[in-house]
């Protein structure tokens, strides 16, 4: 639980500062961190943290449809808990929840109750409109901060209506975000994050083709992987040969250092020579020192 509470502390701390939409945007992406690690327990209390967030939101705005989505939050957080006192306390907000929307309907509402779907009629084609604008923003290379958080917009939709289809689809899209990005930055971190989302997305689909579609980018993020870790070793061997040969020209020969060691020693020692010698050496060259006289 405490891993869970790191991971919630940042977008918390940004709902505090900067609003709810900052907070809802924080627990989205912590959402997809979750999502593609399996880790369940982060994942019930992200669902309940973004049931918090419609909750407040309906109570500032008496806006049923929030209202709604917070119990619909809620219930899907319950479903997927498998800790008795995280499931009481996600319950007592389910409550709270109810005796809100009690309260506004009975005065009325602002918002309007949000549109079901259809589980029986969910269609392929109705899924791939969904992601009709965010899968262009993707091909135009657009940001993918926003993509991240919108096609997590998807994957809670698809949790509230029970989408199987939707939430599949859109986790899928989120592989596919960041193996674009670890392609073009070479950055095997997002192709690791590509490949854990694949792998949830498979886990989680009922159709034989989505499937197959699923496992050719598990295989293409495979081959991107190693093509980056071969290229990443040729550089670094030929780099370490470079510094080897820098090495061994930056080493002198063992001779000619002690030969510019014995002429910096004979320099040094020459001021302190007898004047006789000096005197011979100045006016008769090398052969003139045999005759030199020391008595």
């Amino acid at each position: 639980m405490l891993r869970v509470c790191e991971k919630l502390s940042e977008a918390d701390a940004k709902g505090r500062r900067y609003g709810l939409a900052r907070a809802e945007t924080g627990y989205l992406r912590a959402l997809v961190d979750a999502v593609a690690d399996k880790d369940r327990l982060a994942e019930v209390e992200l669902l309940k943290s973004l049931g918090d967030v419609n909750l407040e939101k309906g109570r500032r705005e008496k806006d049923v449809g929030r209202f709604n989505m917070a119990l619909a939050l809620y219930v899907a957080a319950m479903v997927r808990c498998g800790y008795r006192d995280q499931g009481d306390g996600i319950e007592h907000r389910y409550e709270y929840a109810e005796r809100l929307l009690q309260g506004v309907t009975s005065k009325g509402s602002q918002g309007q109750e949000p549109q079901t779907e259809d589980k029986e009629t969910t269609t392929p084609a109705k899924v791939t409109l969904k992601f009709q604008n965010l899968d262009k923003k993707r091909a135009a290379g657009g940001n993918t901060d926003s993509m991240l958080v919108g096609y997590a917009q998807l994957i809670v939709e698809g949790i509230v209506n029970e989408n199987n289809m939707l939430q599949t689809e859109a986790i899928k899209s989120l592989g596919d975000v960041y193996l674009k990005r670890g392609t073009e930055t070479r950055d095997t971190r997002d192709l690791t994050r590509a490949t854990a989302l694949y792998n949830t997305a498979l886990a989680r689909c009922n159709n034989v083709q989505v499937s197959v579609a699923i496992v050719h980018r598990l295989l293409y993020t495979a081959k991107i992987r190693q093509d980056i870790t071969t290229k990443s070793i040729k550089k670094s061997t030929r780099t370490q040969r470079q510094q080897d040969v820098q090495k061994r020209k930056d080493h002198a020969s063992p001779f000619s250092t002690a030969t510019s060691s014995d002429n910096t020693t004979d320099r040094m020692r020459r001021p302190h020579s007898t004047p006789e010698v000096q005197k011979v050496e100045t006016s008769t060259g090398v052969d003139d020192d045999i005759s030199v006289n020391y008595g």
